[in-house]
Order: C-alpha cells, then sequence, then structure tokens
C-alpha cells in the first residue's frame, strides 16, 4: 500500500508502566530500517531521529501519531498524524505487547477501503472490513 490514509476510530491505552519497554522496543527497530535510497536507510515516513527520543508522545510523534497521556501518565488516545501508509505495521508489531487487549485502531484508505488494526495484549492483527449493501 503507499496510499493516503485517514483515521475512523480508536480504543487504545498503554500503562505508564509499559511505557520505558514500549520505547526500548521502538529503539531496537533501528538497522531494521524498510528502505535503501540516496538519502540512506530509512522507515517510510517516520523522522530520522526516532532512536534518540526519551518521551513516548514525542517517539510515536516521530512515527506520525498523535498520542495523548492522562493525568497518571498513561498514553489513553492515539491519532494518526500523517498522510500517507508507511511503515505503521511494523510500529504496531513492535509495541502490541504493550497496548492493553481490546485495543484497535481504525483506518480509511483514499480507495474507500477501511481496515483495523486490532491488539490483543500480545500481538497485533489486521481486521479488513467488507461492506455489503441491502
Amino acid at each position: 500500500m503507499g496510499y493516503c490514509m485517514n483515521q475512523e476510530e480508536t480504543e487504545f491505552f498503554v500503562s505508564k508502566d509499559h511505557l520505558v519497554p514500549m520505547m526500548e522496543a521502538i529503539r531496537d527497530l533501528r538497522g531494521k530500517e524498510s528502505i535503501t535510497d540516496g538519502s540512506g536507510r530509512h522507515f517510510s515516513w517516520v523522522s530520522h531521529n526516532f532512536h534518540t527520543l526519551t518521551d513516548p508522545v514525542e517517539m510515536l510523534h516521530a512515527w506520525r501519531w498523535e498520542a495523548e497521556q492522562d493525568s497518571e501518565g498513561n498514553i489513553d488516545f492515539i491519532h494518526f498524524c500523517g498522510e500517507k501508509y508507511g511503515d505503521d505495521p511494523l510500529l504496531f508489531q513492535t509495541i502490541a505487547p504493550f497496548v492493553t487487549a481490546g485495543g484497535y485502531i481504525q483506518m480509511r484508505g483514499e480507495d474507500g477501503e477501511r481496515w483495523r488494526w486490532c491488539f490483543d495484549g500480545q500481538k497485533v492483527t489486521e481486521q479488513r472490513a467488507k461492506v455489503t449493501w441491502e
């Protein structure tokens, strides 16, 4: 996929106790970049300095996801702030063990296709919507 996408809805929660290990897991992606071109090795649409960030909200923003924290420091909301589909599935595979089971992020592509990334507390799966008309 290389098309535009927009977020429709979400249910997303990462406990403050899981933020440090989540950031370490994201940092461990360094060296596994998916693209090699004239600008070097990098992930699709991800800030080159993602691995140097020390704040979980800033780190997710480097991957084009705006996160919000509640008054206790938990991440209780995430929203896509990019334009095009990139290495988002890799990010979600990486952070899936830290996202509370039952969470999901629902997206819509420019062609009308809908999908969800669904978290079960250990892994993420991608579900495609099927729309039927009566």
